[in-house]
């Protein structure tokens, strides 16, 4: 539906759903909110290659590769359609 870019806010959207769910699962962390929010920020910005802002599907590609996940075209598309949380074909961070 988009032009297929993940944008910062709502990459941390998506990666604060998949701590929260991790944590249940391991047990708290014992990172604040603001930790969290550290982390999460300076993970979009090293997979947000060009610093536009936005993460594109190759920039997500790279990042998965970076951090040892082969993922096919499929899983990158379904990651994407998870991240894109208003549905405009990008994530963005606000």
């Amino acid at each position: 539906t988009g032009s297929g870019l993940i944008d910062e806010a709502e990459f941390l959207k998506w990666v604060a759903r998949i701590q929260s769910l991790t944590e249940e699962v391991e047990g708290a962390s014992g990172d604040t909110a603001d930790d969290i929010t550290k982390d999460l920020v300076a993970a979009f910005r090293v997979f947000d290659r060009d610093c536009n802002g936005y993460i594109t599907k190759d920039e997500l590609k790279t990042a998965m590769d970076i951090i040892g996940e082969t993922v096919t075209e499929v899983q990158l598309n379904e990651m994407l359609a998870i991240a894109d949380i208003d549905k405009d074909g990008k994530i963005n961070y606000e």
